[in-house]
């Protein structure tokens, strides 16, 4: 049973990385092919891109995070300490 999930994983990261290794020779022989200068411009570039793009996702999933815990809270004030939900089963 294990077994199964076990390659299952593997099938998608093998084709994960069958998808991912083409980009990566790309990118490898397109800066293997300029001055050394302008690879680390590139570099530097997309690692800053890459960077603010993962504090912008973080900070958008902490928001969320934040809502839904609000969110849940007031369900469970709601769902425990009145009888609002009990009402509108009973009307339904």
């Amino acid at each position: 049973m294990f077994t199964r999930h076990h390659v299952v994983t593997l099938a998608i990261m093998d084709t994960i990385n069958d998808f991912i290794q083409p980009l990566v020779e790309k990118v490898t022989n397109y800066l293997s092919g300029i001055e050394p200068w302008a690879a680390g411009l590139i570099l530097l570039a997309a690692g800053i891109f890459i960077l603010i793009g993962f504090f912008r996702f973080l900070k958008k999933f902490i928001k969320l995070f934040i809502v839904l815990a609000v969110l849940g809270g007031a369900f469970y004030v709601v769902y425990t300490y009145t009888d609002i939900f009990k009402n509108i089963l009973r009307i339904l």
